[in-house]
């Protein structure tokens, strides 16, 4: 269960690249694009209850972590309609969450927090594949289908992302940040249905069967790698640019 260095860079080569430049005519600076969004996308929520899972394995434990407010009203909306290759302008809505941030993944791969509604984003030739979700207070994921958006951002190429497919993206855990957190878009997670593989040092496996924020408990070491991996009820990987995450790198505060 290695992860090569190369393959990421394939993958983002695979997504922000024109592969076809020859038959294309030059862009202008307000190019068109195809974007597909949350028409065709969809954000299953979890079903809310008091119950507070836990999964461990080998001294290593996830327990979820309830949020400390409903965010159910909260809505997160997109204005541009057009976009062009390079920076733009992002102008996001928000409604019904005064304490936000809005996170943004492209490609499940450039991760970035944002407090203000105005983002500057770039853009390259190919596909885009940009998710933005609302984070509550302690900067969790908000878990909602009015609270995320995704879009399939296709500047001078051909659409090559299935939206309509499950897809997994990676959120946390990032830098000292010891807890689990991801998106699931078109697919639910669980006890007889697909689920969420989490591997830790390439050794450590734990199989989650409810989308929910997790505090990591039980490394032994400060520096630490994580995996995660959209999987089916036999335990087979979900065809999916982004349902393997790759080892992510991590380190664990010193009271965590």
């Amino acid at each position: 269960m290695r992860f090569k260095t190369f393959s990421l860079i394939i993958l983002l080569f695979f997504f922000a690249c024109n592969t076809n430049n020859s038959n294309k005519e030059e862009s202008s600076d307000e190019a068109s694009s195809s974007i597909k969004n949350n028409e065709t996308s969809l954000i299953i929520e979890q079903k809310a209850d008091n119950d507070i899972a836990t999964f461990s394995a080998d001294g290593i434990t996830l327990t979820e972590i309830k949020p400390t407010k409903n965010n159910k009203e909260s809505a997160l909306t997109l204005t541009n309609t057009s976009f062009k290759e390079g920076i733009n302008l992002l102008q996001f809505n928000i409604e019904n969450n005064q304490n936000y941030n809005i996170t943004t993944i492209q490609n499940n791969y450039t991760i970035a927090t944002h407090s203000n509604t105005k983002v500057e984003q770039e853009f390259l030739s190919g596909n885009n594949v940009f998710l933005a979700f609302l984070t509550n207070e302690n900067n969790l994921g908000i878990k909602t289908n009015n609270a995320t958006l995704l879009k399939n951002i296709v500047l001078n190429d051909e659409v090559l992302f299935d939206e309509k497919q499950p897809h997994l993206f990676y959120y946390l855990p990032q830098n000292n940040i010891a807890i689990l957190d991801f998106c699931l878009v078109n697919t639910s997670l669980s006890e007889n249905g697909n689920k969420v593989k989490v591997t830790f040092n390439g050794t450590t496996s734990i199989v989650v069967n409810k989308w929910a924020s997790y505090q990591i408990d039980g490394l032994s070491e400060n520096k630490n790698t994580i995996r995660i991996e959209l999987i089916d009820k036999a335990g087979n990987l979900i065809p999916g640019p982004f349902n393997d995450s790759g080892e992510r790198t991590f380190l664990m505060n010193q009271n965590s």
